[in-house]
């Protein structure tokens, strides 16, 4: 098996040609024409995940956020993309594409909260309708607290933050990682509440001014549930080297509670 048959398979879940204009998906690093020998997923790449593929003997990384994301003035000892380059490791990274995909990972944070499936995008971006974010109605109501727990639970997080407002919840944004911009698409939407993470001091002030129920379950675990739902699709697909998501693939932050 091929690096370019594992990345048409991707493509065919999640088209890389849909990806932000901003964005950097892609084959990063590597050669399409080598043959795959284990995939590694993660959120981000890391030394330390690299380390874990290498012992692995896993060659291809798949990560959501992109290894190089502003171009490159040089190949720096001890970087990841030098570090990969030295391992001689392929690199695919998967970022607005999946974010964008059928079943998303906007989907997936949906799935695990256990809401109904929507349809309904938050942030529209393409011109088939795809974007950001999906708007759930809730089948029982809730609060802004009993909300915010199943959040925690969820997504298996340390800390999640949240405003609090004594409305009754019943229609609720959903967006994976760092969402705050899309806080007025929330309002307008009608929402009653907006889970997200990486949320800035103003963003929960304005949603503060229309008594919005903000929630923060941080970017990280927010994202990373995207490394199982493509450790199983892969699984299933190619079966017969070792795919697996990396143990480092893990949040960069540590917190007193």
């Amino acid at each position: 098996m091929k690096v370019k048959e594992v990345y048409e398979f991707l493509d065919s879940y999640a088209p890389f040609a849909q990806q932000d204009e901003f964005d950097n998906s892609g084959l990063l690093i590597g050669d399409e024409n080598s043959t795959v020998k284990g995939i590694c997923l993660c959120l981000d790449i890391t030394n330390a995940v690299i380390k874990e593929a290498v012992s692995h003997r896993a060659n291809l990384i798949i990560s959501h956020h992109p290894v190089i994301f502003d171009p490159l003035k040089c190949l720096e000892a001890g970087t990841p993309t030098y570090e990969l380059a030295k391992h001689k490791l392929s690199a695919i990274c998967m970022h607005t594409n999946a974010d964008m995909a059928e079943y998303g990972v906007t989907d997936i944070m949906i799935e695990l909260l256990g809401f109904d499936k929507s349809d309904e995008v938050l942030e529209p971006v393409l011109s088939d309708g795809k974007g950001y974010g999906k708007v759930c109605e809730l089948p029982i109501p809730t609060r802004a607290a009993s909300l915010a727990e199943s959040c925690r639970d969820a997504f298996d997080c340390a800390v999640v933050r949240y405003s609090d407002t004594d409305r009754t919840i019943t229609k609720v944004a959903v967006c994976s990682g760092a969402g705050g911009s899309a806080i007025s698409h929330a309002v307008k939407a009608g929402c009653d509440a907006f889970i997200t993470g990486d949320i800035k001091h103003s963003q929960w002030i304005e949603a503060q001014t229309h008594d919005l129920c903000l929630i923060d379950a941080g970017h990280f675990h927010t994202e990373n549930i995207l490394c199982n739902y493509l450790c199983g699709i892969l699984s299933r697909k190619f079966h017969d080297i070792e795919i697996f998501t990396a143990q480092n693939s893990k949040d960069p932050c540590a917190y007193i509670i």
